[in-house]
């Protein structure tokens, strides 16, 4: 009996199993007094600890030495722990407990990776898989959640879908409106009392292209003759969707042939424009003028992807030509009895 002379029958009240990297451990906690002694059967039948395969540790303590710990470790080599039934049972001059336990492999963790980095502004899911080896059931102990960035709230700005098939749980992170702020490192991670597994996926968040167009003054009704000047002008159009909450540069080029081009992007009140002179032209600047504008990530902008767009419009000079006419008279004949001559 205990130190208060209070004699208690045995009772387990902890069974559990843990997965490990080099060994496996059933853990049987009990109480009562006397003290209990502690057997272990597999399937129904005595389990042989033989110090190598399979290996005991017994600890007395905990409060009034009424408390005990039994560890079954299991090594790690041996094949098909899984799926056993393992009993343990304490006794002690006052009766006997026994609980039973299903060893169950750890869960392992997937997370499908996207086609391609997706657009800032779109709905976007995330598909982590939970399965539990072995034809292994679901059970209540198993928990999984996400991990997100820092400063991403998942309760509020996403949501998270759960469901369930045979030997399998299936965990959504869906993104409603996805932001560029919503790149960086996701987590999925699953635990059960056996073990936990996790998986990672790094989202890139891609800029929404910008929208271009190229107008020329004098305008297409004009005809572009030899000498004329020529300016074209590349307007470039951000989405104007609030789900581009980073900083962004724009860069961009005007450019045709004989080496004309611009690369000075000018901003006034968020509108962007490239702006390309020609004072005179030639019929060899007939050509298709294009105009490309890249929007990026500023600086310090991490796990978001440029993106780019262009836009051509085709010029054509005539070409001038000066035709001179020379005339020249017939020569004037005076008639004779038998000759002629010019006059």
């Amino acid at each position: 009996c205990n130190d208060d002379l209070t004699c208690n029958p045995p009772r387990i009240t902890h069974l559990g199993f843990t997965h490990g990297s080099t060994s496996s451990t059933l853990t049987c906690v009990s109480t009562g007094s006397p003290a209990t002694t502690v057997t272990w059967m597999r399937d129904g039948q005595p389990l042989t600890i033989d110090g190598s395969t399979y290996f005991l540790t017994h600890t007395v303590n905990y409060r009034r030495n009424t408390t005990y710990e039994n560890v079954l470790t299991i090594n790690a080599a041996v094949s098909n722990i899984y799926r056993h039934t393992y009993t343990c049972t304490v006794v002690n001059a006052l009766g006997s407990d026994s609980e039973i336990l299903t060893a169950t492999p750890p869960p392992t963790v997937s997370i499908s990776p996207p086609d391609g980095p997706p657009t800032a502004g779109e709905s976007f899911s995330l598909t982590c898989s939970v399965r539990l080896g072995d034809g292994g059931s679901l059970t209540e102990d198993l928990i999984v959640h996400w991990e997100a960035p820092v400063d991403i709230n998942i309760d509020n700005d996403i949501q998270v879908i759960t469901t369930d098939s045979t030997g399998t749980r299936t965990s959504v992170l869906h993104f409603t409106l996805l932001r560029t702020s919503h790149g960086g490192q996701y987590t999925c991670k699953a635990t059960t009392t056996t073990g936990t597994d996790m998986a990672t996926e790094i989202i890139t968040v891609q800029i929404p292209p910008p929208t271009l167009s190229v107008s020329r003054d004098p305008d297409a009704s004009v005809t572009l003759r030899h000498g004329d000047p020529l300016t074209l002008t590349c307007y470039i159009q951000l989405d104007p969707n609030p789900a581009v909450d980073s900083n962004v540069v724009v860069t961009g080029k005007l450019e045709g042939k004989e080496g004309s081009n611009s690369t000075t992007v000018m901003e006034t009140a968020g509108e962007y424009t490239i702006l390309l002179y020609i004072p005179s032209l030639r019929a060899a600047f007939s050509d298709v003028y294009t105009c490309t504008a890249t929007v990026e990530p500023g600086s310090g902008v991490m796990y978001v992807q440029s993106s780019e767009s262009s836009h051509s419009l085709n010029i054509t000079v005539e070409l001038l030509v000066n035709i001179r006419v020379s005339y020249t008279p017939p020569p004037e004949f005076i008639a004779g009895p038998n000759e002629y001559r010019a006059a």
